[in-house]
């Protein structure tokens, strides 16, 4: 799997059984939780600048926010239902031909997705 970053934007590319693994972890979250989401670094971070490393995923409170923090990567964090929210948009059917993707941003409005979030792109490849 792989965490591509640019300064305004992130996508994050795997097969189906890969994404759905993420969906299922950040599904079983609990209270004050963090989960880590370790990457692939090696090879290039084309069409975008940066290859992350990490994602953590933090259960806390309101609506849910993707930001970068240097020298830690990607971090998520929001309540249990918007987390729920943010995990859903990584359920593909095993099916799913490479190059399909989903957006996750303000598209599900202010109670879901804080403002600012970083829009994130969920892509099977």
């Amino acid at each position: 799997m792989k965490l591509y970053r640019s300064e305004d934007e992130v996508s994050i590319s795997g097969d189906v059984a890969e994404l759905q693994g993420i969906r299922l972890k950040i599904e079983s979250i609990k209270e004050n939780e963090k989960i880590e989401f370790t990457f692939d670094t090696d090879s290039s971070s084309e069409p975008y600048k940066f290859l992350e490393k990490l994602m953590i995923v933090k259960a806390n409170e309101g609506p849910a926010i993707a930001t970068y923090e240097d020298g830690t990567g990607i971090v998520v964090s929001g309540s249990i239902r918007n987390l729920e929210v943010f995990a859903s948009f990584f359920d593909f059917e095993i099916d799913t031909e490479s190059g399909c993707h989903n957006h996750w941003d303000e598209a599900c409005g202010s109670d879901y997705v804080a403002d600012g979030t970083l829009p994130i792109v969920v892509a099977v490849v």
